[in-house]
């Protein structure tokens, strides 16, 4: 089972997302199916995984399957998207159902996804590399095999070869909508802003009609704090399909970042009446409005009071809402409750590590160095508190709006840090870094006195 369960959460991401994104291709026999309403069901569920429609691409491809059940390449689709949406038990069987199948009659791309879908599964991540370079050598403007390699080499972390293939991918079809998007997140994580806006806006343009490209253009205004824009774009996608649920975290926090509370609960609220909303993850996002709020007119024991409170079975031991309580609990001197938040998110990093979800150690590793650095730094220790701090502002990328805002959060904090130890020019050659990205953000650090913890100026 645990071996399988890795599939779903590895090797069928990479082939989800490899599957068709196009707006529009060229009329003609790509896929193995000799029924003419399985083959439109199939391209109207790929047009609905283009836009991540995920429910709606569940029901073409259930669909398709009906009409031709030997339809090989639906069922691991099918099975994908089965797996995202927790129904782990008819994934699983429809995955093992095409890895047992014959796929002599199988077209040469519908054969090398499964063959490489195998090869993921068995761990033999090296032929699966290689049967992708194989198909790309002998078939060099296949679209979608370019795609897998572009999204093969970005999770092996080659940022620079992915963006080189996505690229390609585009020269081969330029109405790729994804690559567009891939290339946006890819150039906002390393801070080329400029390029990320025309990457987003250009799938904008193209996708007009997609949630996800006004979501993802949000994003990018978040991080640099253009939030009335990206409260716009976020109600644009929510408006284009209410149950879109990745817009309501952004909305939610566009309306924190402009101190709507009022606002980013109706969201909330909002959220909770779509189908298929989570329980546990709206009221975790509840919990953060309600932290937000209370961090924003300083609320120290009120704050400091959420760390006995159910509000935290609700969050990540990573979250902001954490962190904030962490705080609360150091300007207040009460070091017990701070190192037990610290300890809670040690056993968390210590699950991830044995369990292999190496993502969640990514974004749980960088909080708990913050919470070490804020701690030492109200303790005095300013030197080790900057050490802390660097390496904080060293792990975290602008990847998404909210790791974003962290790591620009983080170097304000380092800017009092430095102003503490009497280090001005190097803490204003931070602070215009700053500036440089989100403005908006450090206009309310200026106004706070160059203070986020209250520390004493060197």
């Amino acid at each position: 089972m645990k071996q399988r369960h890795g599939w779903i959460v590895a090797a069928g991401v990479l082939v989800a997302a490899a599957a068709i994104t196009l707006v529009a291709l060229p009329r003609k026999v790509e896929w193995s199916t000799r029924s003419g309403a399985a083959l439109e069901e199939f391209e109207r569920a790929n047009e609905a995984r283009s836009k991540l429609y995920h429910l709606d691409a569940i029901g073409h491809l259930e669909r398709a399957i009906e009409l031709d059940p030997e339809f090989l390449f639906a069922k691991l689709l099918l099975a994908d998207e089965l797996a995202k949406h927790r129904d782990i038990e008819r994934a699983e069987q429809l995955y093992s159902e095409v890895m047992r199948s014959d796929l002599s009659g199988l077209r040469p791309r519908e054969r090398f996804f499964i063959e490489r879908e195998r090869a993921m599964n068995e761990g033999r991540f090296a032929d699966a590399t290689q049967l992708t370079s194989d198909f790309i050598e002998q078939y060099p403007d296949d679209p979608y095999a370019i795609d897998a390699m572009a999204i093969d080499v970005q999770y092996r972390g080659d940022v620079d070869e992915a963006e080189r293939l996505y690229r390609h991918l585009l020269e081969v079809a330029p109405n790729w909508v994804t690559a567009y998007n891939s290339l946006g997140y890819i150039t906002m994580t390393q801070g080329r802003f400029a390029e990320a806006e025309e990457y987003f806006t250009s799938y904008r343009f193209i996708a007009a009609d997609h949630a996800n490209s006004h979501d993802s253009l949000a994003e990018l205004y978040l991080i640099r704090g253009l939030y009335e824009d990206a409260e716009t774009s976020t109600e644009r996608a929510i408006s284009i399909r209410s149950d879109f649920l990745n817009s309501y975290p952004h909305l939610i926090l566009s309306r924190i970042m402009m101190r709507d509370f009022e606002g980013a609960h109706e969201a909330a609220l909002q959220w909770s009446a779509q189908e298929g909303a989570r329980e546990r993850e709206v009221a975790g996002w509840r919990c953060t409005i309600e932290t937000a709020e209370l961090d924003y007119y300083g609320a120290r024991a009120d704050l400091l009071a959420r760390a006995s409170s159910s509000c935290l079975e609700w969050v990540s031991p990573s979250s902001y809402t954490a962190m904030a309580i962490h705080q609360a609990a150091c300007q207040e001197e009460d070091w017990e409750t701070a190192v037990r938040l610290e300890g809670r998110l040690e056993k968390h990093l210590d699950r991830a590590r044995r369990g292999g979800l190496g993502r969640s150690m990514d974004e749980a590793w960088p909080a708990l160095l913050y919470m070490q650095g804020v701690r030492l730094a109200l303790q005095g220790d300013l030197e080790h508190a900057e050490k802390k701090l660097r390496s904080v502002d060293g792990q975290l990328t602008f990847r998404e709006s909210g790791l974003g805002l962290f790591k620009l959060k983080t170097r304000l904090l380092l800017v009092e840090t430095l102003l503490a130890q009497g280090e001005d020019a190097a803490a204003h050659e931070l602070l215009a870094r700053v500036v440089s990205v989100n403005p908006a953000m450090a206009g309310e650090f200026v106004d706070e006195g160059l203070q986020l913890l209250g520390l004493d100026r060197g």
